[in-house]
């Protein structure tokens, strides 16, 4: 059977990519599926994929036309998801949706996109069946009044991320935070850098160590400058204690060196569908800090320290509070590793095993066949 994969991008750096290549491996494995991938741009040369310019070209396609089975990644408006009300004759439609971002929480420059992204929405009604990443992304879908069947399938987290025996802080006595996410005011990077700021007000004494990953492309330039303004002070006020540093777009060989020797991965974000971040953070042993919204409760598996969201005073505590935890004779000789057998049993859950198996099952469901 021909399956097409309709998506606006295809790229590193990105969960929705990621979702859309493990899907499109997952029903290629199987030996039933010729698959391409409709998209604007694509980083992977491991893919059967047809770039495209407009609607027509994914219309047009003898691939498309001839399809058994269309799927759509859907997270922010693309026209090419428009063309889920023109489908091959007899085509099951599935959609995956990862939410939208608020417009509140980004630049006024963005808010016309989010404004077309939630009309876009709507085109969900027309498809046979919606896959949610989360909860959180179904309440969204039954709040906008789309009733289309529907259920809930977490991400694929796959990743070579263990936690190591020990944290370096056990040997240095030099606390490590980790921080993934864009450079976005509704990830709270610069809220973060003022919450470090408070806390050595109280320990000033204490060696921090902060890196930063995040894709700079999909990063807000204002945002970037008040956060290396924002070091840049920081640094002036202790330069022998605290070194932050941020690494922009990281390889996966860096962000799995960062969160394995962090003690601490902090994310005061505001809004998360999924947040992959989290997943790996717990992966590599470290204490989770994040604010209490969305998706946060529930993707950190009851293992986070969850802070009212946007208050910072809140956010400089819950990590002083974590400072004298791991700096504790009582973490470093039992709490570690019990947290580690904890997030352990917990992440499991998401492995690319488990979510393939998953993922088929919905696929075989919706086609009315085995796979």
């Amino acid at each position: 059977m021909n399956v097409s994969f309709v998506t606006g991008i295809c790229v590193n750096h990105d969960a929705i990519s990621n979702s859309v290549r493990d899907e499109i491996r997952w029903l290629s494995e199987t030996g039933k599926f010729n698959v391409k991938l409709f998209t604007y741009a694509c980083d992977y040369d491991d893919i059967n994929v047809s770039l495209v310019q407009g609607l027509a070209d994914v219309l047009l396609d003898p691939h498309f036309q001839s399809s058994g089975l269309i799927i759509y990644h859907y997270g922010i408006y693309f026209p090419l998801f428009d063309t889920v009300i023109m489908p091959a004759a007899g085509a099951k439609r599935l959609a995956i949706f990862h939410n939208i971002t608020p417009k509140h929480l980004l630049p006024e420059r963005e808010h016309v996109v989010i404004e077309k992204s939630f009309r876009q929405l709507s085109n969900l009604a027309f498809v046979d069946h919606v896959v949610c990443v989360s909860e959180t992304n179904l309440g969204v879908l039954r709040e906008a009044g789309i009733k289309t069947s529907a259920r809930v399938l977490s991400l694929a987290v796959h990743s070579k991320m263990t936690a190591p025996p020990a944290k370096p802080s056990f040997k240095d006595d030099v606390l490590r935070i980790a921080f993934i996410g864009r450079f976005v005011r509704s990830k709270g990077p610069t809220e973060l850098v003022a919450a470090i700021r408070n806390v050595l007000k109280r320990h000033p004494a204490q060696a921090i160590s902060v890196n930063m990953i995040g894709n700079v492309n999909f990063s807000d330039a204002g945002v970037l400058e008040q956060l290396h303004k924002a070091i840049a002070e920081l640094h002036a006020g202790y330069p022998k204690t605290v070194h932050l540093e941020i690494l922009g777009n990281a390889t996966d060989q860096q962000k799995m060196r960062v969160l394995e020797e962090a003690d601490l991965f902090v994310l005061p974000t505001y809004h998360e569908g999924f947040c992959v971040p989290i997943i790996e953070a717990l992966s590599s042993g470290c204490r989770i800090i994040t604010y209490n919204n969305s998706n946060t409760p529930a993707i950190s598996g009851g293992l986070a320290d969850l802070v009212p969201t946007g208050d910072v005073n809140a956010l400089s505590d819950a990590i002083n509070r974590a400072i004298d935890d791991v700096n504790s004779l009582g973490w470093r000789k039992t709490g570690y590793q019990r947290h580690c057998a904890n997030s352990r049993h917990y992440v499991s859950k998401f492995s690319s095993f488990s979510t393939s198996r998953r993922f088929l099952s919905c696929v075989s469901d919706l086609l009315g066949t085995p796979i």
